[in-house]
């Protein structure tokens, strides 16, 4: 893995930690009674999970071509890949390629969206993306020095 990489790497993951404060804000605030009042800071909070899942993905699929490692069919395997490959641990990766499986309801489906699994994911499931930066900074730490 070459210096550009680790930067590349590192700069997906800033972008990721702006977005986690930012919904981390907005959570303390909404619920399930009034995260549609405001349908421009609901479209902003589908929005901001959205790019923290093509975060996780960007990053994944990273370290899978830096790998030289075969490039998985879906979004999903990108994730489950991650834990073949060493980076992540098998439950957690399969949580999270839970989180990307709601990526393609979120850009393909988006009619069908709860609005309940967008409050769950707010109140329960943002520190999944700080846990995976976790798991990718420690993999990259344990394997390569810069």
């Amino acid at each position: 893995m070459t210096k550009n990489i680790m930067e590349l790497i590192n700069s997906k993951i800033n972008e990721l930690q702006k977005n986690l404060i930012l919904l981390k804000k907005i959570a303390q605030e909404v619920n399930e009674k009034n995260i549609k009042e405001d349908m421009l800071k609901y479209w902003g909070i589908e929005r901001g999970i959205q790019i923290c899942i093509e975060n996780v993905i960007d990053i994944a699929n990273i370290i899978i071509s830096s790998l030289g490692l075969e490039k998985p069919d879906t979004y999903r395997e990108t994730i489950l890949l991650l834990n073949k490959a060493g980076v992540l641990p098998e439950n957690f990766a399969k949580n999270i390629a839970n989180m990307i499986s709601f990526r393609n309801i979120l850009v393909h489906d988006y009619t069908r969206i709860d609005e309940k699994v967008i409050v769950d994911i707010l109140k329960n499931r943002l520190e999944d993306f700080v846990m995976y930066m976790s798991y990718v900074n420690k993999w990259l730490e344990n394997n390569y020095n810069f």
